[in-house]
């Protein structure tokens, strides 16, 4: 259990002693001074303690293409590492916040993901919020292990985690008495209008708030090039016309349905059209009867 936190026990060299109250010590297991770059998830073990445990990042292929909102985000945040010595000098924590909203499937995630894969790439590490309590105890227990390291904090579906959790604790992380510095927050949603005012017209809580729209030709053109690399341009251009207003999600399917499953491609298009507007019901069964 405890390899997978560091409780900051003192160096990597075997057991060592936790020191309790009052004189009391116990065995808190193997220790490391910092935790493995990568991406964690917020728990609690059965004692209450905060535990980060590390996590799997799968997604599919990532896509970057300057000049897009996603590209723009993604040197936005690299030259933001950049700027800790500036922000210092204005008498400001280093530490940024980003909003993205858009219709599910557009590529909200796939950017995330981007921002998280970079940051551990150099080294550092992410965390994923869930829960905001125990999100905030395990980072509060992680800066005083680690207190200057970078940071990306990820709040994906941040509407349901407010609706299920409340959004006190998120305000206190955000801009209260739990905000950290070094650290980069990002959230998504698919019903922005579900979120208060208090979240989105506050700068400093998320500071750029930016729509994230079904992928343009200009992207879906790069896209369709990657993973159709084989297929001439008159091919590419036909499924770059007929993708028009579908988001990644919606393209990745319909490679999938005409190239790994062999279905026709006129009728592909049609069904996703279809599934874009479609409803189900129940009541569905009783107009069929």
């Amino acid at each position: 259990m405890y390899d997978e936190f560091a409780a900051g026990c003192g160096n990597d060299e075997g057991i060592q002693w936790s020191v309790g109250q009052e004189g009391a010590y116990q065995a808190c297991g193997r220790t490391v001074q910092r935790l493995p770059a990568g991406g964690y998830s917020c728990t609690s073990d059965c004692h209450g303690k905060p535990l980060l445990s590390q996590r799997r990042l799968e997604s599919d292929d990532l896509l970057q293409v300057p000049g897009s909102v996603a590209g723009q985000v993604v040197e936005e945040v690299e030259r933001f590492w950049t700027l800790r010595d500036r922000y210092r000098e204005f008498g400001f924590l280093h530490r940024r916040g980003y909003l993205f909203y858009g219709k599910q499937g557009g590529g909200k995630s796939s950017l995330i993901h981007q921002l998280v894969t970079r940051v551990i790439g150099d080294g550092n590490v992410a965390f994923f919020c869930q829960h905001p309590y125990h999100f905030v105890s395990c980072l509060t227990q992680f800066r005083k292990v680690e207190p200057d390291r970078p940071l990306v904090c990820v709040f994906e579906d941040v509407d349901s985690i407010i609706e299920d959790y409340g959004d006190n604790l998120l305000l206190q992380w955000l801009d209260g008495n739990h905000q950290v510095d070094r650290a980069v927050n990002l959230a998504s949603t698919n019903y922005p209008e579900k979120l208060d005012r208090r979240i989105i017209a506050r700068p400093r809580r998320f500071d750029r708030i930016l729509r994230i729209d079904s992928p343009c030709e200009v992207l879906r053109t790069a896209y369709l090039q990657r993973k159709l690399a084989d297929r001439p341009s008159e091919e590419i251009e036909r499924w770059v016309e007929a993708t028009d207003g579908f988001t990644f999600a919606a393209i990745s399917e319909l490679i999938i349905a005409v190239e790994c499953l062999g279905d026709d491609f006129d009728e592909s298009i049609d069904r996703l059209r279809k599934l874009d507007v479609h409803q189900p019901s129940s009541l569905e069964f009783a107009e069929a009867t």
